[in-house]
């Protein structure tokens, strides 16, 4: 059995418009399939992940939001179907990794993500990575525009953000080391390469290996972040001055910010954040 859930509120319908061409699909083949949007389900998800079997198969069509938010609702249960994945967001940039245009497996990939942990109460999994600071912020104001049905790029938001966003104080272990940074404009921790809809922010990053990628970007005059912040989306960005952009990699991470408590996970917002610990 193929089982599709589309998400109908993401991309102006999108993923409505791709369910349609892949039922006829199916339909042409004279597969058994059952197609629906994804709130159909919605509060019921562990419930439905729970009837599917090995032989089954489930088709997510959306953009990182939908992934995510299916993902964390059956976690942390096993998975012992295939899942295949269609990227029509506006973002992409799980798919952006494997330049994927057709519907492609996850199964693999889905079967041990990261996770993180929120003021040592709430657990997430998540696809491509978290982020606080000027990141955050960015997602926070897309998410209002979206309500408002006002459509800007992520790199037009943040150029907004930057002009009255005020670097915070980050106390960080990464891997039992410790670090104190002052003035953080991003902190990122990358499963992928892949933030904001096409900036490389960690480049070296490769998704099937068994660490994180971390990228700080600290000490540095408003003035050469913006001269910088285009490099982003070619990855360039690494060879600026090391005691401002830092790479690290990473299976444990824990982070205690001061005068940043927004954070975003796969571009979904959580406020009030005084305390994360990501483990890969």
């Amino acid at each position: 059995m193929i089982y599709i859930l589309y998400n109908d509120k993401s991309n102006r319908g999108k993923p409505i418009r791709i369910a349609k061409k892949l039922q006829r699909k199916l339909e042409n083949q004279r597969k058994e399939f059952l197609i629906q949007s994804i709130y159909a389900i919605d509060g019921h998800e562990l419930e439905f992940h729970n009837q599917l079997k090995p032989t089954d198969q489930l088709y997510l069509i959306g953009g990182d939001g939908t992934f995510h938010y299916y993902l964390n609702q059956i976690y942390p249960n096993p998975i012992c179907y295939r899942i295949f994945v269609k990227a029509c967001g506006r973002g992409n940039d799980f798919a952006r990794d494997y330049s994927k245009r057709k519907p492609f497996e996850i199964t693999h990939l889905v079967q041990q993500l990261p996770s993180i942990t929120i003021n040592g109460k709430e657990e997430y999994a998540f696809l491509n990575g978290i982020g606080m600071g000027v990141d955050s912020m960015v997602c926070k104001q897309q998410l209002v525009n979206a309500n408002l049905k006002k459509k800007e790029s992520y790199f037009k938001v943040a150029l907004k953000i930057f002009k009255n966003f005020k670097p915070y104080t980050l106390d960080i272990t990464i891997d039992g080391t410790s670090y104190h940074f002052e003035k953080v404009w991003f902190f990122v921790c990358n499963h992928g390469r892949y933030f904001g809809g096409g900036m490389k922010i960690t480049p070296k990053a490769i998704r099937e290996d068994d660490h994180l990628d971390v990228c700080i970007v600290q000490g540095i005059k408003l003035w050469s972040l913006l001269v910088i912040f285009p490099l982003v989306f070619v990855g360039l960005h690494r060879f600026f001055r090391k005691k401002n952009l830092l790479f690290y990699t990473a299976k444990h991470v824990v982070a205690k910010p001061d005068g940043c408590n927004v954070l975003q996970k796969d571009g979904e917002v959580t406020e009030a954040v005084d305390f994360i610990e990501i483990k890969r």
